[in-house]
C-alpha cells in the first residue's frame, strides 16, 4: 500500500460538539484531489463492509477517500438513533472533508443501503462542497420500502438488522459491567443463531418482541422512518446522482423510483443488474444469469466500483457526466444481456393483462363466467419465504425453485400455455385481484414465476397487500410486485401464484382485529374470483418485438 497513506480515527467535530471519527485514505502526491465520503453504521474497518467501498481503490483512482463511523457507532461519539442525525452530521462532514489538506474542495459520496440513504440526507442540506452522490441499493419511502410493504411488516429485515446492530449497542450500554455485557452478548448471539427458526417465530407480530427485549435499533420506528424518507428530501437535492440497483434486492423499486424522481430535476444515471442486496454475482440462488451480469465484470468491460468512480470523478473534476452512453442501463435476465435506454420506464413497453383462469390457467382473455376459487390461510402454518428480493441472513435471496411452495393447498397457481415465442417483460408488474375473506383483516401475496421446460418454477418478482376487510364481501385488491426485466423464453411458461403469506420475510397476518398486538390468530377462508367482468389478472409490461429465437 505504498501508493496510499491511511490516517486512522481522524476526529470530525459536529456542530453540537460531538466528535465523529473517520479513516482517511490519501493518494501519494500533493494533489489537489477530489474527496469521496462514505458514512457507515457498520464499522469503518469491517472487512465485509469495505469490499463494497474499496477506499484503497478510490485512493488509487485519484480520490481522497473518507470512511466515517456515524454518530454513536464504534469509534464515534454520541447516541445512535437510526437515520435521525444523518442530515446535519453528513453536511458537517462534507464541509470538513472539503477543507482537508490536499483536497480540491469538491466532494462526492458513495455507498449502498444505509450508506445510500445518508447521502440523500446530507445532500438535502445543500452543502456547497457536495458535487455528486452515488446512492446504491437504498430505500425511498420507509413506509413502503423499509419497515413496511403495503401495510405488511418487513419483519425479516427489521428483526435481523436490529440484531446485527445490537452487538455494538450492547457493548456501549454495558461497557462498565463486563459480566452483564457477556451475558447480554451471548443472549443476543442466541437470537442471531435462531434465525430463521425461533427468533422469527416469536409472537406477537406487531410490536417486535426481539427488538423490544434488547432495546435494539428499530427501522420500523416512526421517527426513524420519517428521517429516512427520500420523498420528503428529494426536492432539496440539487446534485447529480448515480443509482445502482439489483433485480433481487429488497430496495430495487425504491432505487428505481429515486432515479426517476431525480432525473426530473438533475442529471442522473441508473444501472440495474441481476443482483441482490449484498451480492453482485450473476449467480442468484439456483440461477446463473450469465457472466456479463457479474457486478465485477459488467458487460465484460467494467465493475460497479469502477463505473461509480469514473462517474464521480467526472462530475467532481469537470462538472460534467462521462459522455459515454444513455442514462439507463438494465440487465435483461433470461436474455442475459445489458441494454442501454433513454429513460425509465421504457416508453415502448405495453402493459398487457394476463387473466387468472378457473382451470389454473393464465391467458390473454378472461373467462365468460366468474368462478370462485378458495383456500384456507392458517397463520400458524404460513407459506415459507423461498428466495426473492429479501435482506435476511436466512433464507437467502435470489431465484429458487418454487415447487415446494406451489404444492401447498393454500397457494393458488395459474400457468400459461408453453410459449411459442419469447416474451420480454421489462418494467413494473402489478396484479388486480377480486378477493374476499371471512376475517377482518388479511394479506394477499402475488408472485410471478418463470417455468422452465423441465417443470422448475423460478420466482421473478412478488408483492403483498394487507387489507382491512368486510368479511365475506369481495373487493378489488391491488398488489404491486415492483419492477423486473426478464425474458420468458420460447418453450417456457409464465406462472402466477396467489396466496396469503410469505414468512418470515413479511409478518403473519393473524386474521383478527387485535392479533398484531395480542398474537391471537384464526384461520381465514379466502376466496379469489376469476373470469367474468370481475375477474383477477396480472399486468405485465411486455416489450414488443422481444422474440430472440430458439431458447
Amino acid at each position: 500500500m505504498a501508493d496510499v497513506a491511511i490516517e486512522y480515527d481522524v476526529p470530525v467535530p459536529m456542530r453540537d460538539g460531538v466528535v465523529l471519527r473517520a479513516d482517511v485514505y490519501r493518494p501519494q502526491g500533493e494533489g489537489p484531489w477530489p474527496v469521496l465520503v462514505a458514512r457507515t453504521p457498520y464499522s469503518k474497518t469491517d472487512h465485509y463492509e469495505l469490499q463494497f467501498l474499496d477506499p484503497l481503490l478510490a485512493a488509487r483512482r485519484g480520490f481522497i477517500a473518507v470512511v466515517q463511523d456515524v454518530r454513536g457507532r464504534f469509534t464515534s461519539e454520541g447516541e445512535f438513533v437510526p437515520l435521525v442525525n444523518e442530515a446535519a452530521d453528513g453536511a458537517d462532514t462534507i464541509e470538513w472533508a472539503a477543507s482537508l489538506p490536499g483536497s480540491s474542495g469538491a466532494v462526492g459520496m458513495w455507498g449502498l443501503s444505509y450508506l445510500g440513504n445518508v447521502q440523500w440526507q446530507a445532500a438535502s442540506r445543500q452543502p456547497s462542497a457536495l458535487k455528486a452522490i452515488a446512492p446504491e441499493r437504498t430505500f425511498r419511502d420507509p413506509r413502503t420500502t423499509l419497515g413496511f410493504r403495503s401495510g405488511a411488516h418487513e419483519m425479516g429485515l427489521v428483526r435481523s438488522w436490529g440484531i446485527g446492530m445490537g452487538f455494538d449497542v450492547l457493548a456501549r450500554r454495558y461497557a462498565d459491567d463486563e459480566q452483564e455485557l457477556m451475558k447480554q452478548l451471548l443472549s443476543l448471539a442466541g437470537a442471531a443463531d435462531g434465525m430463521p427458526g425461533p427468533t422469527y417465530l416469536e409472537l406477537p407480530t406487531g410490536v417486535d418482541p426481539v427488538i423490544a427485549r434488547y432495546d435494539l435499533p428499530n427501522l420500523a420506528d416512526p421517527a426513524v422512518m420519517a428521517a429516512g424518507d427520500v420523498t420528503a428530501l428529494e426536492e432539496s437535492v440539487t446534485v447529480p446522482s448515480l443509482h445502482v440497483a439489483g433485480w433481487y434486492d429488497l430496495f430495487v423499486q425504491a432505487t428505481i423510483d429515486n432515479y426517476v424522481a431525480a432525473a426530473e430535476r438533475t442529471p442522473a444515471k441508473l444501472v440495474v443488474g441481476p443482483w441482490n442486496h449484498v451480492g453482485q454475482a450473476s449467480q442468484q440462488g439456483d440461477i446463473n444469469f450469465g457472466l456479463a451480469g457479474n457486478g465485477y465484470v459488467i458487460d465484460y468491460a467494467t465493475s460497479i466500483l469502477d463505473l461509480t468512480f469514473d462517474w464521480l470523478h467526472s462530475w467532481l473534476t469537470t462538472g460534467e457526466a462521462p459522455g459515454d452512453d444513455l442514462p439507463v442501463m438494465v440487465y435483461v435476465m433470461g436474455a442475459n444481456e445489458w441494454r442501454s435506454e433513454p429513460a425509465w420506464p421504457l416508453s415502448r413497453a405495453v402493459d398487457t393483462q394476463f387473466y387468472l383462469g378457473a382451470e389454473e390457467d393464465l391467458t390473454s382473455e378472461q373467462g365468460a363466467a366468474p368462478v370462485a376459487l378458495t383456500f384456507e390461510y392458517d397463520p400458524e402454518n404460513p407459506v415459507p419465504t423461498v428466495g426473492g428480493s429479501t435482506v435476511m441472513p436466512h433464507p437467502p435471496s435470489g431465484a429458487f425453485d418454487q415447487r415446494i411452495v406451489e404444492e401447498r393447498p393454500d397457494v393458488l397457481v395459474f400457468t400459461s400455455e408453453v410459449l411459442s415465442d419469447d416474451i420480454e417483460v421489462t418494467g413494473r408488474v402489478t396484479a388486480t385481484l377480486t378477493a374476499a375473506t371471512d376475517g377482518l383483516t388479511t394479506d394477499w401475496v402475488v408472485r410471478l414465476c418463470d417455468v422452465h421446460p423441465d417443470g422448475r418454477s423460478y420466482n421473478v418478482v412478488d408483492g403483498i397487500t394487507r387489507v382491512q376487510a368486510q368479511p365475506g364481501k369481495a373487493s378489488a385488491v391491488e398488489v404491486d410486485l415492483w419492477s423486473t426485466s426478464m425474458l420468458f423464453k420460447k418453450g417456457h411458461r409464465i406462472r402466477v401464484q396467489v396466496t396469503s403469506s410469505c414468512f418470515p420475510r413479511w409478518d403473519r397476518n393473524p386474521n383478527t382485529a387485535d392479533g398484531l398486538r395480542t398474537g391471537e390468530m384464526r384461520v381465514a377462508n379466502q376466496t379469489l374470483l376469476v373470469g367474468g367482468g370481475t375477474g383477477s389478472f396480472v399486468s405485465l409490461p411486455v416489450v414488443p418485438g422481444s422474440s430472440r429465437g430458439e431458447s
